[in-house]
């Protein structure tokens, strides 16, 4: 894989985490909901659209990169958004990451390193 692909791929993945991380926002807005017009509020919640933007754009991406990278070594690069999600829900919404979590981390980075090389 070029560096250029692989640059991609990363970009990919921060995509990825960046929208999750936008959907729990529009979750926030919604911890009050008592039924499934609330749901609709969703609509016109600026983070909740913004991450439907994101992910848009991170399919189209996704499937740009596959045009020349196999799907067997693009996608173990996928398993670091359950690395960057957590990391920033830690950073930046102050979720609590337990030791067992960090484990898991150092497998999965331990993993995408034995797949890619």
């Amino acid at each position: 894989m070029s560096p250029p692909q692989l640059a991609l791929l990363l970009v990919c993945v921060a995509c990825l985490a960046a929208g999750q991380l936008l959907f729990k926002l529009s979750a926030r807005t919604l911890q009050a909901a008592t039924g499934p017009a609330d749901l609709l509020r969703l609509l016109t919640e600026p983070a909740f659209l913004l991450a439907l933007v994101v992910y848009g754009g991170t399919t189209l991406l996704w499937v740009w990169i596959l045009r020349k990278v196999p799907l067997t070594v693009a996608y173990p690069f996928v398993a670091l958004s359950f690395v960057l999600v957590p990391l920033a829900g830690w950073a930046l919404l102050g979720e609590r990451v337990a030791w067992n979590y960090w484990a898991g981390i150092a497998l999965i980075v331990a993993g995408i390193w034995v797949t890619s090389v």
